[in-house]
């Protein structure tokens, strides 16, 4: 990690860390900043970390995963995970209280469903049941929002084919359903 880097960290600067992860225009910068973070217990810089898990660049897959598997890291991941599951708890329980008091409670949750489920062929146009989401209302789930996503067929094309779609589904909790609350 560069020195500036350290320095930050060993004033636990955690404005400039992020500002250099989100803002540098150098990828191991980056990566550098969000360790930094990380070993500030700063939850943004593991984010950073996990997205980059996913590049499409090698180097820095293989930068990441040398930076995760460390074992100052790996603490401090499992510090920051053990943190964000006690708020989680303590949430449930505030949730639970809300319910016992008759006031609203609701879950969330984003499913995927690729075209194929979603879109069938409608000759007369009078519509067409997607089995998928009505096996979600049935439970109470409720779609609130839709995300299309596309992929290109030829690169540097403006040609884009629709392979489905998020949905982001939002269910009221009963009062006699606190033990959906996970």
């Amino acid at each position: 990690m560069a020195s500036s880097i350290d320095n930050l960290v060993s004033m636990g600067d955690v404005a400039s860390l992020y500002e250099l992860m989100a803002e540098d225009d150098d990828w191991m910068t980056q990566l550098d900043a969000a360790e930094g973070l990380v070993k500030l217990g700063d939850k943004r810089g593991l984010e950073f970390l996990l997205s980059a898990e996913h590049s499409d660049d090698v180097e820095v897959r293989e930068i990441v995963k040398e930076i995760l598997d460390s074992p100052e890291i790996r603490i401090r991941v499992d510090d920051i995970r053990a943190e964000d599951e006690e708020r989680r708890i303590k949430k449930i329980e505030i949730a639970k209280q809300r319910l016992q008091k008759g006031k609203k409670v609701f879950c969330y949750k984003m499913v995927y469903l690729p075209s194929d489920e979603i879109m069938d062929e409608d000759p007369l146009s009078e519509g067409f049941f997607v089995p998928a989401l009505n096996d979600f209302g049935f439970e109470g789930w409720e779609v609130v929002n839709i995300i299309p996503r596309r992929r290109q067929v030829l690169a540097g094309s403006v040609d884009e084919h629709f392979t489905g779609a998020y949905f982001l589904l939002k269910r009221e909790v009963a009062g006699d359903e606190s033990s959906l609350l996970k």
